[in-house]
């Protein structure tokens, strides 16, 4: 069967307003998939910024732990010399006591043992 013409142009003209409304749709949807590409873009950016500021800040934070476990350590270090140098005085005392009794007391035993003579 054969349509008359002015039926042909009619879907022919439906056809074409339909393929036109598809190109708009896809050309909108082209458009909100980039706004959309444009909107992940950004908050992937803003995510990576948060995410380095974090760790900017937790470097700071372990470094200042680090420094005040170092300053702690150091005032241990000098505290424990401090204690080395008192106790070494105290023994170089007692040393040199015990080497003047140690001095007497030959010095008494050479003057009164009747083995050595005078």
């Amino acid at each position: 069967m054969t349509k008359p013409l002015p039926q042909i142009l009619d879907e022919l003209e439906d056809y074409t307003k339909r393929v036109e409304e598809a190109v708009r749709l896809a050309h909108a949807a082209a458009k909100e998939s980039r706004e959309a590409a444009a909107q992940a873009k950004e908050s992937g950016e803003k995510a990576a910024e948060a995410a380095r500021k974090a760790a900017e800040s937790a470097v700071a934070k372990v470094r200042d732990e680090a420094a005040k476990a170092i300053d702690t350590i150091n005032k241990r270090i000098s505290t424990f010399e401090a204690d080395v140098n008192v106790f070494k005085g105290k023994v170089n005392k007692e040393a040199f006591v015990l080497d003047q009794a140690l001095l007497a007391a030959r010095e008494k035993h050479l003057k009164e043992s009747p083995f050595f003579e005078k």
